[in-house]
């Protein structure tokens, strides 16, 4: 059986941390990444499976 992923694009949202010199420091499932706008989470997200609500 598949497992199903989902998340809330807020909780993703709370799950970026700002850094001072500007952008971002996202981690998925392990995964680090460097983002310079939220956005990009969504898109990210969707890369490890997960379905996106909003």
């Amino acid at each position: 059986m598949e497992t199903i992923k989902t998340a809330s694009f807020e909780s993703l949202i709370d799950a970026a941390e700002k850094q001072p010199d500007g952008g971002y420091i996202f981690r998925l499932e392990g995964a680090e990444y460097r983002i310079k706008d939220v956005l990009e989470i969504s898109r990210i997200a969707e890369k490890h499976g997960y379905i996106v609500i909003y």
